[in-house]
């Protein structure tokens, strides 16, 4: 192992140790002191389904995924797969996520605490993006049947002394004018509003809101959640 590639893997490590304590949602399990394969554990909610046509939607309250750091990390992305049971358009059947699919374009700065907050939002549905999906079952389920409110548990991962009263909302949308974030590298056009965006008078927003199918020809992502 290269010395820069064992500083790499032992930064990550003290990232997650200094996320573990700052939420009561996250944990991990690892081996070593510059290990190169996680499971990150999220306790939260999240919804499921059996394959069955005529399954219902169940919650779960606990998420386990493997993190793989391939040779090459971290110029290539990590090897990321659900191991337990969810629904949602951006994890494959066998549970596998590519990270521009979750929009978040790799770049070899990104961290592992960075990658978990955004894993939350997979976990809780703040995220979804049914233009970029990898399970078509449940892409179909989100554009037509969904009537549940989202996201199903509205707690960011860094939960502990969290501030209150936070509501953001990110989206895409082609032709719309917003604050650009550093998400609009990779070619992409992010927007970010929150309490400091100058915005019109308007109606108290409200934490949840339901999936609708977007109009044809739209290619929005939905991100709903906390900064």
């Amino acid at each position: 192992m290269s010395d820069k590639r064992e500083e790499r893997l032992i930064a990550e490590l003290e990232s997650l140790r200094a996320l573990k304590k700052t939420s009561s949602i996250f944990d991990f399990e690892s081996t070593g002191e510059a290990p190169d394969r996680y499971m990150i554990l999220f306790r939260g909610n999240g919804i499921t389904r059996d394959t069955a046509a005529d399954a219902e939607i169940e919650t779960v309250d606990l998420h386990k995924i493997e993190l793989r750091l391939p040779y090459s990390y971290p110029q290539r992305s990590p090897d990321i797969r659900w191991t337990t049971p969810i629904l949602h358009p951006n994890v494959s059947f066998s549970g596998f996520i590519n990270v521009k699919d979750i929009g978040l374009p790799w770049d070899k700065d990104l961290g592992l605490d960075v990658l978990c907050e955004r894993l939350w939002d997979v976990a809780r549905l703040a995220y979804l993006n049914v233009d970029q999906a990898a399970n078509y079952s449940a892409k179909n389920w989100f554009e037509d049947e969904c009537d549940i409110e989202l996201p199903v548990d509205s707690r960011p991962l860094r939960d502990k002394n969290a501030p209150t009263g936070s509501n953001v909302i990110r989206y895409q949308r082609k032709g719309t004018n917003g604050a650009k974030t550093a998400e609009s590298k990779a070619g992409q056009e992010v927007f970010f509003i929150g309490e400091d965006t100058p915005t019109p008078d308007m109606p108290k927003p409200v934490r949840r809101m339901p999936v609708r199918r977007p109009p044809p020809n739209d290619n929005d992502v939905l991100y709903i959640g906390d900064e």
